[in-house]
């Protein structure tokens, strides 16, 4: 059964759209399924935070939604990767549970200040949400220093679906490039048109460049998402299609990128 994988401007729209919000919710009446990323939870929270107080109560209309959907959080990609690979290994001591717990405190807080108070509740695992935005930032920007290194060398010399598949595999693991490539397809395609992009802002001598470290920051949100179209039951539910599906030209995963109106 198909299950679909709204990404994070979806999940904007049903808090602030009603036409999206009976889209989705009569699409679930009449039998649709929805599962959750982490990457589109974490920036969520981030939009949450840097919304502060002012925007606050718009901000939290979707996560009533969220957590009536939490039983669906996926595993991070780590894990993810390795339980499709046939190995169990994670790289981050945050897992789905982590995400509920944070859902609720939004959830369950009536002001902004409120929910500064309720992360330090005894036993939290977010006592440094304040700090949410910094943290994302800091890890989008490594990511997209990763690309310019990458972008430093030419396309003959960067084999990204071994690069990838060395990355997601444990050391004491020797890798399996080809069934990694024939698993995640999408997301690899992605990471290519991504190191594209990226050295032609590096290279390009015109006055206009392109400048994605700056100007497409979702890069790297958007091939976690690519990540889960491994799981064939899995569909990607987006307002951005025809941009993902001009960077995914190839890949046989692309048919399960798909609007609004899929459903």
């Amino acid at each position: 059964m198909t299950a679909y994988l709204p990404d994070t401007n979806v999940l904007i729209d049903y808090g602030r759209f009603p036409v999206v919000q009976a889209k989705l919710d009569s699409a679930e009446k009449s039998g649709a399924t929805f599962v959750l990323a982490p990457v589109t939870l974490t920036e969520l929270i981030v939009g949450v935070v840097n919304g502060g107080p002012a925007f606050f109560q718009r901000n939290k209309r979707i996560f009533p939604w969220l957590l009536a959907h939490s039983g669906s959080i996926l595993d991070l990609p780590a894990p993810f990767i390795g339980k499709l690979m046939g190995f169990s290994w994670k790289r981050s001591r945050v897992e789905p549970i982590h995400y509920l717990e944070c859902i609720k405190l939004v959830v369950n807080s009536g002001t902004f200040e409120e929910f500064l108070r309720r992360k330090d509740d005894a036993g939290s695992s977010w006592t440094d949400i304040d700090r949410a935005f910094q943290i994302h930032n800091r890890k989008v920007d490594e990511e997209f220093s990763a690309l310019e290194r990458l972008a430093a060398y030419s396309k003959e010399k960067v084999d990204v679906a071994k690069g990838l598949c060395k990355g997601y595999t444990p050391p004491s693991i020797v890798p399996d490039a080809d069934l990694f490539k024939r698993h995640f397809s999408a997301a690899i395609e992605y990471a290519e048109a991504s190191i594209a992009l990226m050295r032609e802002s590096l290279t390009s001598t015109t006055r206009v460049k392109a400048n994605p470290r700056k100007n497409d920051r979702g890069r790297y949100g958007d091939f976690q998402l690519f990540v889960y179209l491994a799981d064939p039951n899995i569909t990607l539910l987006t307002g951005e299609e025809k941009r993902f599906l001009r960077n995914i030209e190839h890949s046989p995963q692309r048919t399960r990128i798909v609007s609004l109106d899929a459903l």
